[in-house]
């Protein structure tokens, strides 16, 4: 399986699609895409041969998401995708306002975004100062080993003159 992925108008070569990514299903026998196109399942079915019976679930990007052995596998098909229940009505009003949608969402995506890492940033601060605080104890512990240290030091430089 090759992926490929046609440029945008105005970039060169727009005609010559891009590989994207590459897969591999050994004796493949029937490839279906879903409703949404989103996915595609390549399947190796027991009417073209009994070895290695299973399926293999991609995304629309070539990357490989779930894969299984079945033995006595015969066919994969996609549900049916249920009629919608808005009416056309509220189908074109959708249409018609999906900027206003969009950008909204956006902003709560920011805001989500924001508040996450506000509360990374928070966290690595509090785990700074433990660290900080951690720190100048052991150094005060430290420099008064190292007098204590010092004063023994003298103390027997003392006795051997």
């Amino acid at each position: 399986k090759q992926w490929y992925q046609r440029r945008v108008r105005g970039d060169v070569g727009s005609d010559t699609p891009t590989l994207m990514e590459s897969g591999e299903h050994f004796m493949v026998t029937h490839l279906a895409w879903d409703p949404t196109g989103r996915y595609v399942c390549s399947s190796n079915s027991y009417g073209g041969h009994s070895v290695e019976n299973g399926y293999f679930m991609w995304s629309f990007q070539g990357t490989k998401l779930y894969e299984t052995s079945l033995e006595g596998f015969v066919q994969f098909q996609w549900r049916p995708r249920p009629p919608s229940l808005l009416t056309e009505a509220h189908l074109k009003e959708i249409k018609k306002n999906m900027k206003s949608y969009a950008r909204d969402f956006e902003i709560k995506d920011k805001l989500s975004k924001s508040k996450a890492s506000k509360e990374l940033i928070e966290k690595r601060r509090r785990v700074y100062d433990e660290y900080m605080a951690y720190r100048k104890r052991k150094d005060q512990e430290l420099k008064a080993l190292r007098l204590q240290y010092e004063e023994v030091r003298s103390d027997s430089v003392e006795e051997e003159y």
